[in-house]
């Protein structure tokens, strides 16, 4: 079955056109000759094209250094030598988990703004957000902080923007290939770009990135005013694509024992003299000081996490102090353990818990107010409201404790040591907490939580009324499970208001370059997202198998344009239709319309 035949889109589907620049190097005489014309509406659309994240956000994520830490960085040989090289060039600072790489990452970007004539770009991976764990977001990021400083660099955009629309935001060969063109011939002068936590970039993407970050030291190829840095954790798959290109600069944090335990050194005395300072006890913590200087196991984290407990402390006596860091297990995942086993309501931690992992991208406080509160029993937000937590952010830390962070009045895990600890592996876990979470299961729990929130009578009534928390309907699409079918199918009902209201939602954000479906029916929804087990149920209830979408056919071509073999088969073998250059077919029954020869 060739799913390229079926999944042609209809009239409404095709690119916006526009005129072309012809074949060939594009020359800067081009672009000058070209900017006259170059309309203010088209450099505001190509900058909103490329803003597919917060990214500024993102690096608030990132704690703020203590004085005088990470400068072993600025002030290592090969920092210098690949910053005060002539040509292009990659650095890749490697550490352990705990070490600090964020932090030195957002510390570099400080330093070297003002210290520098180059244009600085940067883009933060993360893998609990799906606006940072793709290389096209990081991509769009820093063309989107270039075309900031440089309006004229849109230029080298607007080709592509002609031809393709939003979609060239979804090549990363596309987007890297905009880049060099506008840092080489776009006289804007050096550029440097700091990716951090390029371990955590999505499989389906790293690879291409790291081919082209590999290709920036090549001798044979032509002067890019680019320098890269990239932080990662020392992973092989990362140094089989990195380290193996004979040009790349790496600087090995694991080895620089000695400067990371002077960094956690001064980050302890920051905090020692913050702590004096809150006690009014000028002087008086030197034994604390000790006391933490021979526990440390050389990781800001573990340190992090027992500055956090002292801050905390109600009474800050001598006695609760030195109880405080001498019992503070060595061991992380210990510590984890210990930290969660605290929670005052274990059931509602794990449900949190699920939902951060889950989650497509941060939840707000307020968000995870509703979802610890939501029931299937609720039917208006009025009823649902009378139960919410009266301060949402404390509750979230009574449960949790340090395991999260609120930042922005968002909830974050404290740390992707975290994550790793609660997901299940192939290792079995020790205690209650390690290894514990499924993602099946905390993609259900989050897809009840969305479907529980759907079916409230206002969002039938008034959707837009409710504000924003159905944002988190994206995991309606985990319906999958038949537990669910029945409850999902309400909301699925084709024209209803839930049913657009979710689709929207879970829409926009994810295939912007894509028209809007409004005549979505619940079979082509489920072919759409790969949910083989509701589109046999449907099969087998038989009803609109052939329905048709305005721009997107039937559920047949839904299929094949996901490229979802299986579904496809599915369809096909119970006799599904496709719509093709305008005619229906049956496709057991017809060979390959002329149209598509």
């Amino acid at each position: 079955m060739d799913n390229q035949l079926l999944s042609t889109p209809s009239e409404g589907l095709s690119s916006p056109q526009g005129n072309t620049t012809n074949s060939g190097n594009i020359t800067n005489n081009h672009y000058r000759y070209r900017e006259d014309t170059y309309s203010s509406q088209n450099y505001a659309e190509i900058l909103r094209c490329r803003y597919t994240s917060a990214y500024g956000s993102h690096r608030n994520r990132t704690r703020e250094p203590a004085r005088g830490t990470c400068t072993w960085v600025t002030e290592h040989p090969k920092y210098t030598d690949w910053l005060r090289g002539d040509t292009s060039g990659l650095l890749w600072l490697s550490a352990d988990p705990g070490c600090g790489k964020s932090v030195i990452a957002s510390f570099l970007i400080t330093h070297l703004k003002p210290r520098t004539e180059a244009i600085v770009c940067y883009f933060f991976f993360k893998d609990d957000s799906d606006e940072q764990r793709r290389a096209t977001f990081a991509l769009c990021a820093i063309l989107h902080q270039l075309f900031s400083e440089r309006r004229e660099l849109c230029l080298y955009a607007q080709r592509q923007f002609e031809t393709r629309g939003r979609r060239f935001t979804e090549e990363v060969d596309t987007l890297w290939n905009i880049l060099v063109e506008a840092v080489t011939e776009g006289g804007c002068g050096n550029v440097i770009c700091v990716v951090d936590a390029l371990d955590e970039c999505e499989e389906g993407t790293l690879a291409q990135l790291v081919r082209h970050l590999t290709s920036l030291s090549r001798p044979q190829g032509p002067r890019i005013a680019l320098k890269i840095v990239v932080t990662s954790r020392p992973y092989l798959k990362i140094e089989r694509g990195l380290a193996s290109h004979p040009a790349t600069i790496r600087l090995k944090g694991e080895d620089e024992v000695n400067a990371i335990t002077a960094d956690v050194t001064r980050a302890i005395d920051d905090t020692i003299t913050e702590l004096e300072s809150f006690w009014e006890n000028p002087g008086g913590l030197g034994y604390l000081r000790r006391l933490l200087l021979s526990s440390a196991d050389r990781t800001f984290l573990w340190v992090s996490l027992v500055l956090e407990i002292l801050k905390d402390s109600p009474g800050g006596s001598r006695e609760e102090f030195t109880n405080i860091v001498s019992s503070a297990p060595r061991d992380l995942a210990e510590f984890y353990t210990r930290i969660l086993d605290k929670s005052t309501n274990p059931d509602k931690a794990r449900l949190i818990l699920h939902t951060v992992v889950a989650a497509a991208r941060p939840l707000t406080v307020e968000e995870t107010d509703i979802a610890l509160t939501v029931r299937r029993d609720h039917t208006s937000m009025r009823g649902l409201q009378g139960d919410l937590y009266p301060v949402p952010e404390r509750s979230v830390k009574n449960l949790c404790g340090l395991f999260v962070r609120v930042i922005d009045s968002k909830i974050y895990l404290v740390h992707q040591t975290a994550r790793e600890f609660l997901i299940k592996g192939s290792s079995p876990g020790e205690g209650n907490w390690q290894y514990t979470l499924c993602p099946q299961d905390s993609n259900l729990v989050l897809a009840n939580i969305c479907i529980s929130y759907l079916l409230l009578e206002d969002v039938g009534n008034d959707p837009l009324a409710i504000g924003t928390p159905t944002r988190t309907t994206r995991h309606v699409e985990h319906t999958g499970r038949m537990e669910l079918f029945e409850p999902a199918r309400l909301i699925c009902e084709r024209g209803s208001n839930r049913f657009l209201t979710w689709l929207k939602v879970y829409w926009e954000p994810q295939i912007p370059s894509l028209p809007f479906p409004h005549d979505f029916t619940h079979l082509m929804i489920a072919s759409w997202l790969g949910h083989g087990t509701v589109v046999e149920r449907l099969l087998e209830e038989g009803g609109g198998i052939n329905a048709r979408s305005q721009l997107y056919s039937t559920a047949l071509n839904v299929a094949a344009l996901r490229k979802d073999e299986s579904i496809t088969r599915a369809l096909v073998e119970s006799n599904a239709h496709a719509y093709l250059c305008g005619r229906e077919y049956n496709i057991l029954h017809v060979k390959m319309p002329s149209c598509m020869k």
